[in-house]
This record gives C-alpha cells, structure tokens and sequence, in this order.
C-alpha cells in the first residue's frame, strides 16, 4: 500500500518534466551566427569618349586616312563568379504561435569579380586596338526586415528585404598593339599620344554604394540553440563606371578620356549559414 501510494505522487512530476524536456524552444530573441556561399552576375560594358577618344569607338568617318580600316568595340559582355562569406546577427519576435518577423545584419567579404576584353582592327591587318574592362565586389553587407510562417514548431520559410551596401571596384584600359610606333589624335583641345604595344588609356574606380536587397530562404531549428539555414539573395548596387584617362597628350593641351559603362552593379548569392540563438 505505501509503495504504491508514492509512484503515484511521483509519477506526474515525472511526466511533467519529460514534456518539458521534450517541448519546442521559442524562436523570439537574438542570435548570431555565420554564412558562406557563392555568386554570381553578368554584365555587359558599353564605351562612350570625349572629342577625341570618340575616333576610337566612332570610326565611320575616320579622322585619319591611315586608319581608314578601322572597327569600333562593340559593348562586350562577360561573367562575374566567386566566393562569399561571413557573419550575421539579429532579432526574431514569434508572432501568434506560427508567425515570425524579426530584422537582420550582415556583413561579407566576397571574391566576386569579372572581366572582358576585345580586339578589333586599327590599321590591318598589321595592327589592333585592346579594350579591357574589369569589375570586383570586395565587399558587402545589408540590413534587412525578415517575415516568415513555421511549417513546423522547428521549420522556418521567410521572405526578406532590404538596404545593401558594398565595395565596387571598376578598372578600363586601352592598348594599341602592332609592330611599333605611336599615333596621337587631338580634337577640340583634348588629346592623347599613344605607343604602340603600350597602355594608352587606364582608370580605375573604387567606391563604397548602397542599394537595395530581396530574397528569401528557410531555417531548420536542429537543437534548442542551433539552427542551420540556406537562403538566396538579389543585391542591387546602383549603376557603376569608370572614366580611362590618356596617359600622354598630343597636340591638344587637356588629356583625353573615354568611360566605361558597366550598368547595374548587381549580383545574386545562395548561401548556407547557421545561427546560435540565446
């Protein structure tokens, strides 16, 4: 009678505490955590010069007989691909048991870079004028609103947006290649001198912007403090170009200049992350 009596008093402690143990934890409060991943984007670079510069890309009348066989750049595409990484914080407040919204911070570094070239004829077929162009993303972060339903008390699928940020390198340059020699054109005062097989033109950019982010993603509560995500990002940077000045004038007394025009510095990332929450 008396053994009986006490696995009764004890057994609902027990159950008590087992159905504690085994609940699901509260997605409210802060977390940090870590994220790495991968991205990519295209571009497609389009050229305009000052007064003289523009006989380079605008040969249909050509200033000089000599290069009466000349053939303009056309705007020239190529691919950009890399790594990104590197850390994020924020605040979940769970909402009516099934609803989530909370704001987050991140901030990466980043191996996303490109280039394109094209060479086209000057005076052929002896000789031939490079144009390069280059963009990198060095780095960049957002902060942004996240909005998001528990398919389950561990399983979460958001929507998120945003301000971004980020570190834009831009690079030109301009190569007349050949045997040898030089050839210099001035037009309205501005000029350049060029040496054959020599860079005649280069500019370089590099600048932090700011724009705009969207994506979305889901988030897997594997252990009352861990959880591991995979989500995707658009970034927009604004428009980006940079301006290739003459390294050497000619006849004209102000050194000639041609810009690069790359568009939108945007890029898209798929990254796996996890969090720790408190």
């Amino acid at each position: 009678m008396t053994l009986t009596a006490e696995a009764a008093d004890q057994s609902p402690g027990l159950f008590t505490k087992a159905r504690a143990a085994g609940s699901s934890p509260s997605w409210t409060g802060f977390y940090v955590g870590g994220n790495v991943g991968g991205a990519w984007a295209d571009r497609s670079v389009n050229f305009t010069g000052d007064a003289a510069s523009a006989f380079l890309f605008n040969p249909g009348v050509p200033i000089l007989a000599p290069f009466a066989g000349q053939v303009a750049p056309r705007p020239h595409d190529f691919s950009m691909s890399g790594v990104t990484g590197g850390l994020q914080a924020g605040y979940n407040w769970q909402l009516g048991g099934n609803w989530l919204v909370g704001v987050e911070g991140d901030l990466s570094a980043s191996s996303l870079r490109g280039s394109g070239r094209e060479t086209t004829p000057l005076l052929p077929p002896a000789f031939t004028q490079t144009f390069s162009a280059e963009q990198k993303i060095d780095w960049w972060g957002s902060i942004r609103g996240r909005v998001g339903a528990l398919v389950s008390p561990s399983v979460l699928l958001y929507g998120t947006g945003g301000f971004a940020f980020g570190k834009v390198t831009t690079f030109a340059d301009y190569v007349a290649n050949g045997p040898g020699g030089a050839f210099d054109i001035s037009v309205g005062g501005t000029s350049f001198n060029c040496t054959i097989g020599l860079p005649c033109f280069t500019g370089t950019n590099s600048r932090i912007k700011t724009g705009w982010t969207v994506g979305g993603g889901g988030e897997w509560r594997f252990a009352p403090h861990w959880s591991f995500k995979a989500e995707y990002l658009y970034v927009d940077l604004g428009n980006s170009s940079v301006s290739a000045i003459a390294l050497a004038t000619g006849i004209g007394p102000n050194l000639s200049r041609y810009t690069a025009d790359f568009g939108r510095a945007d890029f898209h990332v798929a990254r796996v992350g996890v969090n720790y929450h408190f």
